[in-house]
């Protein structure tokens, strides 16, 4: 008997279910032909028409060899957004469970009143004289209020600011958007050089003959019909109305020739970009030694393919007069406020150090996977509407940026957590895109936050349960995950401090409490790694041994957002795909299940679960033990999931020590 979930929820953009589905047959990923796939989710009772299509759109492995497969959905041939089928494999290719967050049973005409050009112009007419750039149209069906909406989504990406819009197809009305560059506030952690502290080690570069940051440092010409709209960036005139049209032609993926035929990063279409005030004949001709070098440089070539990392000095503006943090000697110890030694050791240090760790535990390199390379750009200041007591990571451009401080803040680079935080952001814009808004938007501020911890608990022996102390110079904090509500957080979903779902998140209202209501998955984590009793819950660590459980905690949320959560999963689904990710990773310790779920239910979220529990009705009884009686005397049969749940003692065999585990949690409540 296969275990299968279905839970229904509904957010301002949603499908209107998601299924998690444990197979109790062995299933092959070698010989899963396509027809064997509809198969598996007919036998997941989940309805398909002709009209529905699930495409292959990635597969990735992760260190304990696991192997992890995203479907798209489409309905007749047009993709359903944030609508995926993923399926998940263990080290020997069987499939092991498999969610599906799609919404099927709809009948929708999927031709659309408006063309893409039509669209594309109300969308350049939209950005008026912003320094944005409008991106091509593409077809799509977007679940709203359980409604498909047949639309085209588009992006307006800038330097501070990228959003994506959806536009009804039949009507040309805006219908959704999404912002896409995360901000965050005043927050502390560990800062080397900005605390007077020593760096013993740090990869540096003698000279200047180090690689580029992703190609050439010339930027394009892009003075032709191709790209005409940068016509009007250099005479002040309006080609809004012309068609842009980059190619690839002989360049690699993800670059584009310019006008030259030379070829460019895609990136730079994002920023600067063309018809954004910036006269591309070429805006800015770099070289290698453009950006300012010193004889010794903060860039980080000690494993390239792990990807390299520069830090960039901004000090005395938003992104002018940049140079490489740098040196007459080794040392990077200056008073000298303009050369941003302190801030350039402790970004580089600790941008090191996050690194290090994801690949170490778990295989990550770089800001996206493959080895793509950081960029720190640090103590900037005068930027028009960001505050330089900040930090944030543009989604669009994969850029760190933080603010130079003022009054009881340190520079924003000055701790740990702080950096890996912001790096956090980047592994979540790479792997599950969690959009920010509402619980969503929450559990991707907490993800940044918990690797914050880790790579924190992992360094420095001083670590602590607190975010962002070390920014502040008073020696407050900005949160805490052993008890948020003290900086104004949430842990519990009937605590006062809970935001509710907001219909309209927007920067005044935080996109619908994304920094508040991080506060429960934030006490979800302690609660895992160290134990406690929580609303009078009791909730067992993964291990009494703390690195050991926060090693678990570890491997459990880094699968969990890189292979199995989608756009907008909410703490109900997020919950449900942890447990997922749980019974995935560890297959012979139910416990670590059982620590989650409680962990989530002393939060509101879920119900407890008791190992013994069979017959799933949340509470042991005499009905359980007469099952597992039964499956010993071979007169019952147990689902793979059953078994897991009821080897109280882990050790692969139902017996009587089972028996006895489950009547003591019967009269004495363990």
């Amino acid at each position: 008997m296969a275990r299968n979930l279905v839970i229904f929820f509904c957010l301002g953009l949603c499908t209107s279910e998601t299924n998690i589905f444990y197979p109790s047959n062995d299933i092959s990923k070698r010989t899963l032909t396509y027809d064997k796939l509809v198969n598996v989710l007919k036998g997941a009772d989940v309805f398909l028409s002709d009209s529905d299509e699930y495409i292959l759109s990635n597969e990735k492995s992760d260190k304990r060899g696991n192997s992890h497969r995203v479907y798209q959905h489409s309905y007749r041939g047009v993709p359903v957004f944030g609508s995926f089928l993923r399926l998940h494999f263990d080290s020997d290719d069987i499939l092991k469970s498999l969610s599906l967050n799609a919404s099927h049973n709809f009948n929708l005409d999927i031709s659309p009143k408006f063309t893409s050009g039509q669209i594309l112009e109300t969308a350049k007419q939209m950005k008026g004289r912003r320094d944005v750039a409008v991106t091509d149209p593409s077809l799509c069906i977007l679940i709203k209020n359980d409604e498909p909406i047949l639309c085209y989504y588009l992006k307006l990406v800038g330097f501070e600011e990228a959003q994506r819009f959806f536009f009804d197809a039949n009507t040309s009305e805006i219908v959704d958007a999404h912002n896409l560059i995360h901000y965050d506030g005043p927050t502390t952690g560990s800062g080397v050089n900005l605390l007077e502290e020593e760096v013993d080690h740090l990869e540096i570069y003698e000279g200047d003959g180090f690689g580029s940051m992703g190609g050439d440092l010339v930027t394009p010409n892009l003075i032709c019909e191709q790209y005409c709209w940068d016509y009007g960036d250099c005479d002040n005139q309006n080609y809004n109305s012309c068609e842009i049209d980059p190619q690839q032609g002989q360049c690699p993926d993800g670059y584009l020739e310019d006008c030259n035929g030379e070829c460019f990063h895609g990136w730079y279409m994002q920023f600067p970009g063309v018809g954004n005030g910036f006269c591309n004949d070429p805006w800015i001709e770099y070289a290698e030694n453009d950006i300012a070098t010193g004889e010794f440089n903060l860039v980080d070539e000690s494993n390239v393919d792990l990807g390299m990392i520069f830090t960039i000095n901004s000090y005395g503006g938003f992104y002018e007069d940049l140079s490489y943090v740098n040196s007459t000697t080794n040392e990077f110890s200056s008073g000298d406020a303009a050369l941003s030694h302190a801030s350039g050791v402790s970004a580089h240090d600790y941008q090191r150090k996050t690194q290090d760790y994801m690949w170490n535990y778990h295989g990550y390199a770089g800001i996206d996977g493959e080895g793509k390379r950081v960029v720190s750009v640090i103590n900037y200041s005068g930027a028009t509407g960001i505050s330089q007591n900040n930090a944030f990571f543009n989604a669009a451009l994969d850029v760190l940026t933080y603010g130079i401080g003022s009054g009881n803040y340190r520079p924003f680079c000055a701790a740990q957590d702080i950096v890996t935080h912001e790096y956090g952001h980047g592994f979540t814009a790479h792997t599950s895109g969690l959009i920010y808004r509402n619980q969503s938007g929450a559990i991707n501020e907490s993800i940044s936050d918990v690797f914050g911890f880790f790579v924190e608990a992992e360094y420095q022996d001083d670590w602590d349960w607190v975010q962002g102390e070390d920014v502040h110079i008073n020696g407050n904090a900005s949160r805490s995950f052993i008890n948020p509500p003290a900086f104004g957080d949430p842990d519990h979903v009937d605590h006062p401090y809970f935001v509710p779902y907001n219909n309209n998140p927007v920067w005044s209202n935080d996109f619908g409490g994304v920094h508040t209501n991080l506060g429960i998955p934030n006490k979800i984590l302690y609660l895992v790694i160290q134990g406690d009793t929580h609303y009078g819950i009791e909730v067992s660590p993964f291990d009494s041994d703390f690195d050991t459980s926060r090693i678990i905690a570890s491997n459990i949320w880094f699968s969990w957002n890189a292979f199995y959560l989608d756009f907008e999963d909410d703490f109900e689904i997020g919950r449900e795909k942890m447990l997922q990710v749980s019974y995935d990773l560890y297959p012979n310790n139910a416990n670590y299940y059982q620590t989650i779920a409680n962990a989530w239910a002393s939060t509101g979220i879920g119900d407890e679960f008791h190992l013994g529990d069979v017959n799933a009705d949340t509470i042991l009884n005499i009905q359980d033990v007469i099952i597992i009686l039964q499956y010993i005397l071979g007169n019952y049969d147990l689902s793979e999931f059953q078994f897991f749940t009821i080897d109280t003692n882990q050790d692969q065999t139902i017996d009587i020590l089972d028996i006895v585990e489950v009547i003591n949690g019967i009269l004495y409540g363990r």
